[in-house]
């Protein structure tokens, strides 16, 4: 029998068991994923207070990422309104709160957690409602990678893992220890060294997490938190593990030399929510010294353009945001750029100005309504130029641009173009190029433009598409009733990007549904 031993201020810490590795992270995970299965679907499960898994994962981690089923009882409603079109089973399991117990069957089903147990007699009685995941450096080449797991029940919890570790007796071991409500596992040979780093500050007394997540705000049903300076120190092996726990920004270090490593700065968090009418991932980035992001007003076109715009990509202060994206990679590697500028020149390019003139200080891409409608109807027997709702607008220097399609050899009779008061519009149907320069409706005063696009009014960068648009289009190529069923209550989907300093923004991904 294992001792457990109390720790000050209550808490209560078993020393490490041993367990066979990949059972260990089947049961770690597929409880995780339970976790986060249920953020989506327990209606009528309310949770429970208490302390979230950064209470007992090192301070020093790299990337943390968490799932949570203590979301409010509406945001719980909203996912069951959300989710309608799920297949009959997934539906009702959702509805009735047996969601959880619907995502064991289906990782049993697929070998993904050890077949012996049961998830009514096994993991039910002491699975609580949270999970963590943290990479954290340790100056090896393999950083340390814990798991923690909210459990209402310590001791059951720890017998079943006991019981695994007996019935799967053999290498590649992992080990786990109870602190608190919570199970923290590991590898057995890092054990030791999580724990010791936990003893030295845990996540949530980290300053700079602590920060970022209280500007983040609501944190949702899942959230991630990624130090770039600190991931840029990991093995590049080590960056692919933390992408695939959900940790995105660790790609971005991945293949650097450790020159170009130690310029890498900045922290990101974000968060998974849900609302009665949206699905969204927001966040937010700071720090990041080496590069200036532009600041300032801008003219924001996306907002003028028809507003029955099918598809739309913008950007503000376009040629700022070369010149730093340049002077940055001019620091990182002045061989690539150096290159790529003499390639350019040998075509009759200068860059990076040429490139400054095309995006201007606002420049949006428009795809207006009949697109598919148009590239079908297009045909080889006929030289008639293609009337493709398709349009370039962009504040700029505007003689420039149009130098620029002269030396690129683009034929004048190709493109249809206007200038209005400093602004070029460009494309290939003068009729919608006409439409787009001067809308009889604004898409920026459009309701599912602004429902998808968080921030729309002063977003730097734009993305936007309106999924009923195309549903004609692609809906019929689903095979799966239930999937179509799902994606025609999808309305549309947006990305913004707001930038609030040189070295701070926030984002937004919002997918909303139809009313």
């Amino acid at each position: 029998m294992s001792t457990v031993v109390e720790q000050p201020g209550g808490d209560v810490t078993e020393p490490g068991r041993g367990g066979r590795g990949l059972l260990m992270v089947g049961l770690g995970m597929g409880a995780a994923v339970l976790i986060g299965g249920g953020a989506y679907a327990a209606v009528q499960f309310l949770g429970t207070d208490g302390a979230q898994p950064d209470s007992v994962l090192p301070a020093s981690a790299a990337a943390y990422v968490r799932v949570d089923v203590d979301p409010s009882l509406g945001t719980k409603v909203a996912a069951v309104r959300f989710f309608q079109g799920l297949d009959p089973e997934a539906q009702a399991r959702l509805e009735s709160g047996e969601w959880r117990e619907y995502v064991w069957e289906k990782l049993a089903q697929d070998g993904d957690v050890p077949g012996q147990l049961d998830y009514e007699s096994d993991i039910e009685p002491w699975l609580g409602d949270r999970a963590g995941v943290a990479v954290v450096p340790n100056g090896e080449e393999e950083p340390l990678v814990a798991v923690a797991l909210q459990v209402s029940d310590g001791e059951a919890a720890l017998a079943t893992l006991d019981r695994v570790r007996a019935d799967n007796a053999g290498e590649d071991q992992f080990d786990y220890y109870l602190d608190g409500n919570y199970v923290v596992l590991a590898r057995t040979e890092q054990l030791d060294l999580v724990r010791a780093a936990a003893e030295q500050g845990t996540l949530d007394d980290h300053d700079a997490y602590a920060q970022d997540m209280a500007d983040l705000g609501d944190a949702g049903v899942a959230s991630f938190w990624v130090d770039m300076e600190r991931a840029a120190g990991l093995e590049d092996a080590a960056l692919r593990g933390a992408a695939a726990l959900g940790a995105p920004g660790t790609a971005m270090a991945e293949g650097l030399t450790d020159e170009q490593r130690a310029i890498v700065s900045g922290r990101t968090a974000g968060a998974l929510r849900l609302s009665p009418d949206a699905i969204e991932i927001h966040g937010i980035a700071h720090g990041h010294e080496a590069f200036a992001m532009p600041t300032g007003d801008s003219s924001q076109l996306v907002l003028d353009l028809p507003a029955d715009t099918a598809a739309a990509l913008s950007l503000e202060n376009g040629a700022d945001w070369v010149q730093s994206v340049w002077d940055l990679t001019s620091g990182i590697d002045a061989d690539l750029v150096q290159g790529v500028t003499d390639d350019a020149a040998e075509r009759g390019f200068t860059l990076p100005d040429d490139l400054q003139a095309v995006l201007g200080d606002s420049m949006t891409i428009a795809v207006g309504p009949g697109l598919v409608d148009a590239i079908q109807e297009m045909s080889g027997e006929t030289l008639a130029l293609p009337q493709l709702p398709v349009a370039y607008r962009a504040e700029t220097d505007t003689a420039a641009v149009q130098s620029l399609l002269t030396d690129a050899g683009v034929p004048s009779l190709l493109v249809r173009q206007r200038t209005d008061e400093g602004v070029l519009t460009i494309g290939v149907s003068q009729g919608y190029v006409d439409a787009v320069a001067s809308p009889e409706g604004r898409l920026g005063d459009d309701a599912r433009f602004t429902g998808a696009v968080a921030d729309a009014d002063e977003a730097d960068q734009v993305l936007f598409v309106d999924a009923n648009a195309f549903e004609e289009d692609y809906l019929a190529e689903i095979e799966d009733e239930d999937a179509r069923t799902a994606l025609e209550r999808l309305a549309a989907v947006g990305w913004s990007t707001v930038v609030t300093g040189a070295d701070e923004s926030r984002f937004t991904l919002r997918l909303i549904a139809d009313e």
